[in-house]
């Protein structure tokens, strides 16, 4: 049987924003979001699985030596198969206070899988995250998205709020009526631009510093979001780790709030009415 599409809203915020601000008065949230895929990935060339050894090996000490000189946390999106192959960075993440997040088992795809045996693969990932950190793991980021049982099954596994959605700049309730929190991710302040329209490090950066200083300086009033999205095997590159450390300099020069996604949606959830009634 086909699977019924999910629900779109199509309205969100409108133009009545948010009153609130966030911490120090920041109008603008940054969350940094570290993809933690390395050995956890399946059929590609040996040419190909050298690029992630990269990112394991050399490139995650590289962002985690310049987010430790901002004194800066992030969140990490982690498989499973990635900690259990990489103790050695399991117990970093843990020792600098990142957020765990699961990011499936390993980096595969969950779109078209029967509630049951998402259910399943969801339990094994969060359990297997668990074990290698010592954390259960907060929140749920697939792949390749959500099918329509998906968020109740995380709300009933223990989950806190999901990423699995692009569609707006600040955090929301979704349209389902569970009583679960998104935080919106991004793809367009999302490393991977530097395999396609922006090549460099320095263009890179002029890329995300553009995205935070509209957002900064928008007329509309409240509050704003930007996710920025890192994969170990891209801007952990001598390359371009430069352009991380320029937009975290200017970042914090610009009283932007650099926080955990975990962060952002608790001071979010302090601020908000009820949520919607439960379906």
């Amino acid at each position: 049987m086909a699977q019924q599409p999910l629900a779109r809203d199509y309205v969100g915020h409108g133009a009545e924003m948010p009153g609130f601000l966030w911490p120090g008065d920041a109008r603008v949230a940054v969350s940094l979001v570290i993809n933690v895929e390395e050995g956890a990935e399946t059929g590609l060339s040996p040419g190909q699985e050298t690029t992630f050894d990269y990112g394991a090996r050399a490139g995650i000490w590289r962002i985690l030596r310049i987010l430790d000189r901002h004194g800066i946390q992030a969140t990490a999106f982690c498989c499973a198969v990635a900690l259990q192959r990489n103790p050695v960075l399991a117990a970093a993440l843990v020792q600098r206070g990142y957020e765990i997040a699961d990011h499936g088992y390993h980096w595969d795809k969950h779109a078209g899988l029967s509630v049951e045996d998402e259910r399943s693969l969801i339990v094994e990932s969060r359990d297997a995250i668990a074990e290698a950190t010592g954390m259960r793991p907060t929140s749920w980021y697939s792949k390749d998205g959500l099918n329509p049982e998906t968020r109740r099954t995380l709300v009933e596994e223990g989950f806190r709020y999901e990423s699995n959605s692009f569609n707006d700049d600040l955090p929301h309730w979704g349209t389902d009526g569970v009583r679960l929190p998104v935080l919106p991710y991004a793809g367009d302040t999302n490393d991977s631009s530097l395999m396609g329209p922006y090549p460099t490090g320095r263009a890179f950066a002029d890329h995300l510093i553009g995205s935070l200083d509209l957002q900064l300086e928008d007329p509309r009033g409240g509050p704003s979001l930007m996710s920025v999205g890192l994969h170990p095997r891209i801007i952990g590159r001598p390359t371009y780790a430069g352009a991380l450390d320029r937009f975290l300099s200017h970042a914090l020069g610009k009283g932007a709030w650099i926080a955990t996604r975990l962060e952002i949606v608790e001071w979010w959830l302090d601020r908000q009415a009820a949520p919607p009634p439960a379906k």
